[in-house]
């Protein structure tokens, strides 16, 4: 599988890159009242308003730091960006070895998780594809740690 890896705080991401659109710094973002803690709000990415997903809130940091880049992805037919602090580049991962870790969502709070599959199922989707890397795999592919 061919991922987008991103580090989020100590956590180390790797995204399905068929669902990634672009990366990008971060935007202005409008947030939203009433939105769960780890939606951030709505920046305007190519025209759109397109809810923006505080990946560290979604993990259970809330530490009031700001991510630096968005990835914008496709979660089914509507688009979505993730903050996150840093994009590491793109990697062939095994599949095999991609069984092993957990998925990016078996870090976040159980709540949260609930709250998004309320809000947009197809995002959950995607999300539960993401992994999270050990930081000894990520180091054998090569990447900084």
């Amino acid at each position: 599988m061919r991922a987008l890896v991103v580090r989020v705080r100590s956590w180390l991401c790797a995204l399905p890159l068929a669902a990634v659109a672009e990366t990008m710094r971060a935007l202005d973002v409008r947030s939203v009242p009433g939105a769960p803690r780890f939606v951030r709000g709505l920046a305007v990415i190519r025209g759109a308003h397109v809810p923006v997903v505080d990946v560290a809130a979604l993990l259970g940091v809330d530490d009031g730091q700001r991510g630096a880049r968005l990835v914008a992805v496709r979660a089914g037919a509507r688009p979505l960006a993730l903050e996150v602090d840093a994009v590491l580049g793109i990697e062939r991962l095994d599949p095999a070895a991609l069984e092993a870790t957990p998925p990016l969502l078996a870090g976040a709070l159980p709540a949260c998780v609930d709250s998004l599959g309320t809000l947009d199922g197809q995002a959950l989707a995607l999300l539960e594809t993401a992994r999270l890397l050990p930081e000894a795999a990520w180091s054998s592919l090569g990447g900084a740690s």
